[in-house]
């Protein structure tokens, strides 16, 4: 039984050095190599082996449990962290983190409670436990810093950036973020680098701080493909390619979101995979390429209902409404939009609340119900607003203004439309130049307004 332990512990921990999204703070395995190990010289291979072999890993970790043996809990709980945050059940593996938290308590492990926090922190971070994730990455770093370890502290702050940001929390996300990539950069860590460099091009992009976010974005690509890293190279396209959707590059969007989806898929990441999707079904619902649209939204949808991923599922469920109503289904538009709504209200995702808020506000307008759709514009202003998103205040606003060119209010519609424009001409969205387009039409038609 021994043998057997170390066995798969010691190929679990050769496997993880593949599968971690991060530079690893703990050193390599000190066990002596099994008489044989399997070949694992890539991360195909590597996930390969740990998901075939997954249900004795897990039995491993279950004898290691009850009969108390800390130090293996530890350890073995660690080499299979990337495996259970990319593939879960998460509510399975945030339970195994928090016992390989308790076990290295029980030992005075403090480097191995550190690590052990900071992978539950990622896997609540995946739940889109925002708020609870924060707690146990911020106690990590406390002890990261602690102990000196600034390698640990790094991959640290750059979790707590990525789980501030979705907590609303530009500020202090991008704080967390410049400091862990101020570390990497003195270190030498060029993955650390590419992922910090990546999630502060997200900040940016949120900021609609276009050019800064692109600079980022890019070299973090950069970075990813000197290093070979796929996740990397799938996350920095993914964000590149939402990027270039706002600001109107459709063609170069849908480029860079195929490469993501072919590395995703590559890597069998289905998280990955359902998001390039649905980011790539809206790069082709802008471009007019409905059919192609539907089919990625679906796609992407079904894939996040089978994870469970309550964001994913609900950003889907958005743009597929979205299509829906541009392609006449309009009891479908409805239902897609109104379970987006309840997701993003249930678990708080303010953000893409707003957008939701919108796009149904737009609907409404379509069915010729303005009362509807002007209090849902109207709820999506004061939200933008809210958490600072001029993205989403400018379409409000526009919103509102067609709302009232519809009933006969072209003053209204004026200003509405105007402050609409300044802000998509302000931040380079590509939304200004439809909205000039408007204005035209409206001064022309009501000269005055």
């Amino acid at each position: 039984m021994e043998r057997l332990l170390d066995y798969y512990l010691y190929t679990a921990d050769l496997a993880e050095t593949w599968l971690a999204r991060q530079t690893r703070t703990s050193p390599a395995c000190l066990l002596a190599p099994p008489a044989t190990v399997p070949a694992l010289p890539d991360r195909a291979h590597a996930l390969a082996w740990a998901r075939t072999e997954r249900p004795n890993l897990l039995a491993c970790l279950d004898y290691a449990t009850r009969t108390g043996q800390h130090a293996r809990i530890i350890a073995l709980t660690a080499a299979l962290a990337a495996l259970l945050q990319q593939d879960g059940p998460w509510t399975e593996a945030a339970a195994r983190h928090a016992t390989a938290v308790q076990a290295a308590r029980h030992l005075g492990d403090r480097l191995g409670e550190a690590n052990a926090l900071s992978n539950l922190g990622m896997v609540r971070y995946v739940t889109d436990e925002f708020r609870g994730a924060a707690q146990p990455l911020e106690e990590a770093l406390g002890i990261f810093r602690d102990l000196g370890n600034r390698l640990g502290q790094a991959n640290t702050l750059s979790n707590l950036g990525a789980v501030r940001y979705m907590a609303e929390d530009n500020f202090g996300a991008e704080e967390a973020l410049e400091e862990a990539l101020a570390i990497s950069r003195d270190l030498g860590d060029r993955t650390g680098q590419a992922l910090a460099l990546c999630d502060l091009g997200t900040v940016s992009r949120s900021a609609c701080k276009y050019q800064e976010a692109a600079h980022a974005l890019e070299e973090a690509l950069q970075i990813s493909r000197d290093l070979g890293d796929g996740p990397g190279q799938a996350l920095a396209l993914t964000h590149l390619g939402i990027l270039r959707t706002e600001v109107g590059d459709y063609p170069g969007a849908a480029q860079v979101l195929g490469e993501a989806l072919g590395i995703s898929r590559d890597l069998g990441d289905r998280l990955f995979e359902a998001n390039a999707l649905i980011f790539l079904g809206t790069a082709r619902r802008m471009s007019g390429d409905y059919r192609a649209a539907a089919d990625l939204l679906e796609k992407g949808l079904d894939i996040s209902r089978d994870l469970g991923e309550r964001l994913c599922l609900a950003n889907a469920l958005t743009y597929l409404g979205a299509v829906r109503r541009e392609t006449g289904d309009y009891p479908g538009a409805v239902n897609a939009l109104q379970e987006a709504l309840s997701i993003y209200r249930r678990f708080g995702f303010r953000g893409p609340l707003a957008e939701a808020l919108n796009e149904t506000g737009i609907l409404h307008r379509v069915f010729g119900d303005l009362s509807q759709a002007r209090d849902y514009h109207q709820q999506a202003l004061r939200l933008a607003r809210e958490i600072h998103s001029v993205w989403d205040e400018a379409h409000a606003l526009a919103g509102l203004g067609r709302c009232a060119l519809l009933d006969d209010r072209a003053a209204e519609a004026a200003a509405n439309l105007r402050q609409a424009q300044e802000i998509f001409q302000r931040i380079g969205a590509a939304e200004a130049n439809v909205i000039s387009g408007e204005l035209a039409t409206l001064t022309r038609d009501h000269p005055g307004t």
